[in-house]
């Protein structure tokens, strides 16, 4: 596997102030300002932003998270498919990728499309997939899959 390359120290060190920011604002519950600062920490990330490590795939995968906590279903779907490209995985076959993605369309009512990403860890990992507070969804999966006779 090649390793990804890091971000030159002083684009990383303003990305770290700008999270810092963010941090304090999601810290004082201001989740939409504490968003729109890690966006600007996102934009400072170069092209092709694939090719980086660590920033990348830790901010699209907050993104999907807070964006399912606003309930922005279209941006959930976006920054999902983002994460996907971030860690390398286009088959969509990646536990932390699937598992984000699932318990952000299961919070937004998503039900089909949590069914299906949380098959799909089933389908890879089986129930070995779901772990601690991940069981619920296990769950869902297993009630889900029986509701619907299959």
């Amino acid at each position: 596997m090649n390793r990804k390359k890091q971000i030159e120290p002083a684009i990383r060190a303003r990305i770290d102030e700008l999270l810092e920011a963010s941090g304090k604002k999601f810290s004082s519950g201001d989740l939409k300002g504490s968003l729109d600062i890690a966006l600007q920490a996102w934009d400072l990330i170069p092209a092709s932003k694939a090719d980086w490590d660590y920033y990348p795939q830790s901010l699209s995968a907050g993104f999907v998270q807070d964006f399912a906590d606003l309930g922005d279903k279209d941006n959930v779907f976006k920054w999902s498919q983002i994460m996907a490209e971030m860690y390398d995985d286009p088959d969509h076959k990646d536990h932390l990728v699937l598992m984000t993605e699932g318990e952000a369309m299961y919070k937004l009512g998503n039900t089909d499309r949590a069914y299906y990403v949380f098959g799909r860890i089933y389908e890879i990992y089986g129930q070995k997939g779901f772990a601690g507070d991940q069981t619920a969804y296990l769950e869902f999966y297993r009630k889900e899959k029986a509701a619907r006779g299959e």
